[in-house]
């Protein structure tokens, strides 16, 4: 009997320090998971679906590579004569149409040759090719700006629009410039605060970015030259 009534004293002393479960509570992991959990930014344009900028997550700077390299993909596809335009995209470089002003014949042979027709023919064709991007240019560049701006979530572009000089950016319609600041929000790099410490917390992201199981070398390499980039 005396062993008895000790069980049942341990078992009310047990049930005494239990919480009583409310419903809806899981566990503190569970719940820190689903606070930090955010949901992705996707769009209607096909092919670009998941082919976005955002921010606040280390794992948008890599994927800001990704989503550039298909946006100026599909800009070059879709947009006629606009491989200049998506060239820049991929380099983030001024838009620039190639083209020489006058052949390069060959030195030391007469004009008429015929290996310096075949030059003159040539560059002829692509002077023409040159003229035609140069007319879409100006066309290919506001759609390919409306297109970025689009695979932006709200939170990127509240971010690109506090930033000093946006409004100029924005007025002139500038698309590399634009493009740049993105990188810039999507890499955490802020040109607002103290020098030194943006290259601290660049430098940080940069040597703390690991390759997961599921991501392949070269996709790695990839993320760390973006990362480099910054």
């Amino acid at each position: 009997r005396t062993q008895r009534v000790a069980l049942t004293r341990k078992l009310l002393s047990t049930m005494a320090d239990r919480k009583p479960k409310v419903d809806g509570e899981g566990s503190r992991q569970t719940q820190r998971k689903a606070l930090g959990s955010k949901q992705e930014f996707y769009t209607k344009v096909l092919g670009l679906e998941k082919h976005t900028f955002n921010c606040g997550h280390p794992k948008y700077a890599a994927k800001f590579t990704t989503s550039l390299k298909a946006i100026a993909n599909y800009v070059q596809k879709e947009y006629e004569n606009a491989e200049p335009v998506a060239r820049a995209m991929r380099g983030l470089t001024d838009v620039q149409i190639l083209i020489d002003e006058e052949p390069t014949l060959l030195e030391g042979v007469p004009a008429n040759d015929p290996r310096n027709d075949i030059i003159i023919f040539k560059w002829k064709e692509n002077w023409k090719i040159a003229k035609r991007q140069e007319q879409f240019l100006e066309s290919n560049v506001s759609k390919a700006y409306a297109l970025v701006l689009e695979q932006c979530s709200e939170a990127m572009k509240t971010a690109v629009k506090g930033l000093p000089g946006q409004k100029t950016v924005a007025d002139n319609v500038d698309l590399i410039e634009l493009l740049k600041e993105i990188k810039g929000v999507a890499c955490n790099h802020k040109a607002n605060i103290q020098g030194t410490y943006a290259l601290v917390q660049s430098t940080k992201t940069l040597w703390t970015h690991i390759q997961l199981p599921h991501v392949s070398n070269d996709q790695y390499m990839e993320n760390f030259m973006a990362l480099v980039g910054v």
